[in-house]
C-alpha cells in the first residue's frame, strides 16, 4: 500500500507558479526600462515582493522534501520538526511578499489618480493592507513562547490557542479581498477621466485591475482555513500552503501583467492585427522623441499661438519680399546727382529723371536675379500658421475686408 503523499502536488505549484511570476515580472521590467523609460517605485516595490516570493517558494520546496504534505505517522519526529520550521519561515516569506506586491499594486494606480479622494482610498488601500499583514506577521511568529517550540516540541513552552490563529486567518483574508476589490474598482473610475477613446478606456480597464486576481486564490482558501487546528499539520493543511502560493504569484503576475500595454500593442502590430504602429500609441511613462525639423517648427509656432482646440486652422504661405531682401546697398549714384547743382527748377527736373533712371536699372536687376533664383531653387517659402474660430471666421464673412 502506497503512502499517501500530497508533496509532489505542492511542489508542482510551486516551481510552476514560481516561473510565471519571474517572467511576467522581467516582462515588466522590459517594458518600463527599454520601452517606456520609465522604471519607478511601484516597480522595486514588486521586485523585493518576488524576492520574497522567491524564498517562500524555496522554503516551501524544503518543508516537502522533509515531509510537508504527508501524514505526521508516516514521518520521524526530526523531519516533523524540520518540516514545520519550513511552515514557519514560509509565514514571514508569505507575510512581507502580500505586503509589498500590494503595496506596489497601490503605487502603480497613484500614477493615474487625478482626484484627490482617488488618491486617499488608494492610501487607505494600502494601509489597510499593511495594517493586516503586519498583524498577521508579528502574531503568527511570535505565536510560541519561546518560537521554537512552534516546531520543537520536544522542550517546554506554549503557544496560542490555535483558535485565535484561525480567526486571525480569517480576519487577514477578509481585509485582504476588501484591498483587492478596492484596487480593483478604482481603475474604472481613474481611467474613465483620461483623455482617451471610449473603446480604450474599456479595453485598459481590466488590463490594469489584473491585480486583485489574487483575491480569487484568498477566497478559494477560506475554506481550508479551519484546518489550522488538525493534530495531522503537515497533511491538512496542504490546500492552505498550494493556495497561499497560488495568491502570491498571481498578485506579482497580474500585477505586472498591468504595465505591459506598450508590448501588447507592439506585438499586435509586428503581426499584423493593428495597422498603427505601437510607436505612435500614447503609452504612459513614455519619454517622447526628438521630432522632424519641419515638425517640430510647425508645433512650436502653434503653440506660441492661440490654442486650437477643435483642430481648426488655416496656413497661408506667402513669398518672401524680394524688394527687401535684394535691395542693393551700395546702388550706383546718378551722376547728376551733386550738391553744387543748377537752379531749383532744373534740379527738380534732373531729380526726378534720375530717380526715374534708378527705378527702372532697379526693376531690371531684381527682375534678372529673381529670375537666376526660380532657375536655381523654388524659393524660399515661409510657413505662417495661425488659427481662426468658428466666431472668428463668421464676424470675417461679414465683412469685405480679408481676416487680419
Amino acid at each position: 500500500m502506497s503512502i499517501p503523499d500530497r508533496g509532489p502536488e505542492l511542489w508542482g505549484v510551486n516551481n510552476a507558479f514560481i516561473v510565471t511570476a519571474f517572467l511576467a515580472y522581467f516582462l515588466r521590467c522590459f517594458v518600463r526600462v527599454k520601452m517606456v523609460k520609465a522604471f519607478g517605485f511601484d516597480d522595486c516595490l514588486m521586485g523585493i515582493a518576488l524576492l520574497f516570493y522567491l524564498f517562500y517558494t524555496i522554503s516551501s520546496n524544503v518543508g516537502v522534501h522533509y515531509g510537508t504534505g504527508r501524514h505526521h505517522h508516516d514521518l520521524s519526529t526530526e523531519n516533523v520538526a524540520r518540516a514545520r520550521h519550513c511552515w514557519w519561515f514560509c509565514y514571514i516569506f508569505y507575510s512581507w511578499a502580500m505586503i509589498f506586491a500590494k503595496l506596489s499594486i497601490g503605487f502603480l494606480l497613484l500614477r493615474i489618480s487625478i482626484k484627490r479622494v482617488h488618491t486617499w482610498i488608494l492610501y487607505a488601500a494600502m494601509l489597510l493592507s499593511v495594517v493586516a499583514g503586519g498583524t498577521f506577521f508579528f502574531v503568527i511568529v511570535f505565536q510560541c513562547q519561546p518560537v521554537y517550540y512552534f516546531w520543537d516540541k520536544s522542550n517546554k513552552g506554549t503557544c496560542v490557542p490555535n483558535d485565535l490563529i484561525v480567526g486571525l486567518a480569517y480576519t487577514y483574508s477578509i481585509f485582504s479581498i476588501i484591498s483587492d476589490f478596492t484596487f480593483a474598482i478604482i481603475p474604472g473610475f481613474l481611467v474613465w477621466h483620461l483623455q482617451l477613446k471610449r473603446r480604450a478606456k474599456v479595453a485598459l480597464i481590466p488590463l490594469i485591475a489584473m491585480g486583485c486576481i489574487a483575491s480569487a486564490a484568498v477566497i478559494a482558501r477560506m475554506p481550508f482555513i479551519r484546518h489550522f487546528n488538525s493534530p495531522d499539520f503537515l497533511w491538512a493543511t496542504t490546500d492552505i500552503a498550494i493556495w497561499s502560493t497560488i495568491e502570491q504569484a498571481l498578485a506579482i503576475t497580474a500585477g505586472s501583467l498591468a504595465t505591459l500595454r506598450p508590448l501588447f500593442f507592439l506585438a499586435m502590430n509586428r503581426l499584423g492585427l493593428v495597422t498603427q504602429p505601437s510607436s505612435q500609441r500614447p503609452s504612459y511613462g513614455a519619454k517622447s522623441g526628438p521630432l522632424a525639423m519641419g515638425a517640430a517648427s510647425k508645433k512650436q509656432t502653434s503653440e506660441n499661438l492661440r490654442p486650437d482646440h477643435f483642430k481648426l486652422s488655416a496656413v497661408v504661405e506667402t513669398r518672401v519680399s524680394h524688394d527687401a531682401a535684394q535691395r542693393p546697398t551700395d546702388f550706383p549714384k546718378s551722376p547728376n546727382w551733386f550738391n553744387n547743382g543748377p537752379p531749383a527748377k532744373e534740379s527738380k527736373k534732373l531729380s526726378k529723371k534720375s530717380m526715374n533712371d534708378n527705378e527702372s536699372e532697379r526693376s531690371l536687376k531684381m527682375k534678372s536675379s529673381r529670375g537666376s533664383s526660380d532657375e536655381d531653387t523654388a524659393g524660399i517659402m515661409v510657413s505662417k500658421s495661425f488659427y481662426i474660430t468658428d466666431e472668428e471666421r463668421s464676424l470675417a464673412s461679414r465683412d469685405s475686408r480679408p481676416y487680419q
